[in-house]
């Protein structure tokens, strides 16, 4: 991995953090906020998945370890959005 992709993962990993604080803080209703911050949190587990891990170039498993972070994430938005 080369030093570049690393440092726009954190770039990206810090803006995704910084979108996450301010959707907390933001008049959106809260059903919409939640709904933005799992998928803000579902964009960092990626990237430190695919990027960090390096799993992007494992076939195979960065499919079915993605598929799982998004059946999990999915999982939690719904249980978010009944409560």
């Amino acid at each position: 991995m080369t030093r570049s992709t690393l440092i726009r993962a954190w770039l990206a990993l810090a803006a995704l953090t910084a979108l996450g604080t301010a959707l907390h803080f933001s008049a959106l209703p809260p059903k919409v906020a939640g709904g933005l911050i799992l998928l803000s949190a579902w964009l960092k587990a990626r990237l430190v998945l695919l990027d960090y891990l390096e799993l992007r170039g494992v076939q195979g498993w960065s499919g079915g370890i993605l598929f799982g972070l998004f059946s999990f994430v999915a999982l939690l938005l719904v249980l978010f959005l009944a409560a």
